[in-house]
Order: structure tokens, then sequence, then C-alpha cells
């Protein structure tokens, strides 16, 4: 928070309250940038998320076929 303050990029990766802790940027994950955030990242596979209810959701964003 201080480098923050000083106008300074604080590392990625730090210990915070003697815990190793890693910084990252959120996003907002939209039908538009679904498969780009979730999927293409590796956060999770489109086998996993495109089932049941989604699979027709993922059809219509491109995310299978």
């Amino acid at each position: 928070m201080v480098q923050l303050l000083k106008g300074e990029t604080p590392k990625a990766e730090m210990s915070l309250y003697d815990t190793p802790s890693q910084l990252f940027t959120p996003a907002v994950v939209t039908a538009e940038n679904l498969k780009a955030e979730i999927i293409d990242k590796n956060i999770v596979s489109a086998d996993l998320l495109c089932v049941d209810r989604y699979v027709e959701g993922c059809k219509a964003l491109g995310i299978i076929q």
C-alpha cells in the first residue's frame, strides 16, 4: 500500500502480515470476454465449464461447437 501511495508499482509477489501473497489485476468477466478470461487463461477448461445448462450458452459464445 505504501508503494502505491508513493506512485510506485509494487512487486507482484510479497508478504502481507507474514503471509506470502500475490497481487493481481481483477477483470470483469462478461459474455464478450468469457473465453479469453476463463478458457484461454486455463482457469477452467471448456470441458468442465460447458456442461448441463451451460452447453447452449457456450455454443452461442463460440466456446464449443
